[in-house]
This record gives C-alpha cells, sequence and structure tokens, in this order.
C-alpha cells in the first residue's frame, strides 16, 4: 500500500494520485523526465531552465485564471501545485481554486478535478480521473499525463471553460 504523505491514506500500489486530497503519489525519475512528449524535448530558449516554444518562465504566484462568461479574475500565489475542483465539507483537504460558486457541479467540475503545476520546463495540468475529463484547447487530456500550458491556453473541466494566464503581466 501507498500513504499519502499529505493526508496519510492508504492508497493501493500504481495510483498516481490521492483519491482523499488529490496530493501527488509519486515523483519523476530522470528516465521518465528524459522521456516525456517530444514537444517537451524541443526547448528553444534557457531562462535557468529548459521551455518549450513560445513560453514564459512561470513565476511562483503568477498565475491568473479567467473564467469564460466571468468577470473575476482569480489569483493562485505562493505554491507549486494547485488542486482544480469543487469544495465538498466532507472532504477535509479543499481545492485550491474552488469552482463550486461558478457553477462547477453543474458544469461537470469534479471535487478533485485536475492540478496546475509548475515543473523544469514550465506551467503543467494533470487530469486526477475526473469523472467529465480535462480539455485544453480542445484537446481530451490522458488521465494522469502532465500536458505542458502556454499563456493565454482555454481549459475546459467538463464544460466549465477558463482560461490562464502566467505571462510577464501578471507577475
Amino acid at each position: 500500500m501507498i500513504i499519502c504523505p499529505n493526508c496519510r491514506h492508504t492508497e493501493y500500489p500504481g495510483t498516481l494520485f490521492c483519491s482523499e486530497c488529490g496530493a501527488r503519489l509519486w515523483e519523476l525519475s530522470a528516465e521518465e523526465t528524459a522521456h516525456l512528449t517530444d514537444s517537451f524535448k524541443q526547448p528553444t530558449q534557457k531562462l535557468g531552465s529548459e521551455l518549450l516554444p513560445g513560453h514564459t518562465a512561470p513565476m511562483a504566484g503568477s498565475i491568473a485564471i479567467r473564467i469564460q462568461g466571468s468577470p473575476d479574475r482569480l489569483q493562485l500565489t505562493g505554491k507549486a501545485e494547485y488542486l482544480l475542483g469543487r469544495g465538498d465539507p466532507k472532504n477535509e483537504v479543499p481545492p485550491d481554486l474552488d469552482l463550486g460558486p461558478y457553477n462547477g457541479q453543474q458544469m461537470g467540475v469534479s471535487r478533485r478535478h485536475a492540478t496546475l503545476l509548475y515543473n523544469e520546463f514550465g506551467l503543467g495540468i494533470v487530469d486526477l480521473g475526473s469523472t467529465n475529463g480535462t480539455l485544453v484547447n480542445g484537446r481530451l487530456l490522458t488521465v494522469g499525463k502532465l500536458q505542458t500550458l502556454r499563456d493565454g491556453d482555454e481549459i475546459k473541466l467538463g464544460k466549465l471553460a477558463l482560461n490562464v494566464y502566467f505571462g510577464p503581466e501578471n507577475q
């Protein structure tokens, strides 16, 4: 069994994310990092780490989320990983970005839907096995597979559409 380092919940071997709190239960080995998608293997600039074409280096505290159809601009600050989902009074670990107030339940957002995270390649997103899936610019993500993001990308959590911004204007 695997014990979640965040909430101490037990999971079966091979589980990628904790079913209770959404925490990542694995680390990428050097070999796994070397075998990421081909787009990760084509850096075009160096700013302390390898970046994808057209990417800027994300800075902690510089993520802005705009939910389509809402005037709100939501800021995510101070962490390397952010859980996206809906709040649940039974869950002790609420999502970092609670999409419940934006009709999250009606739009098909799971309680623990996806994780935004920084790594050496920039900002990425991972679907946590959500019921209604995660799309980036219209492409359905594979559960548990990291997808690198570009400034302004459209993300759909179920039917809820939002854009993510982390360029210089958000720093």
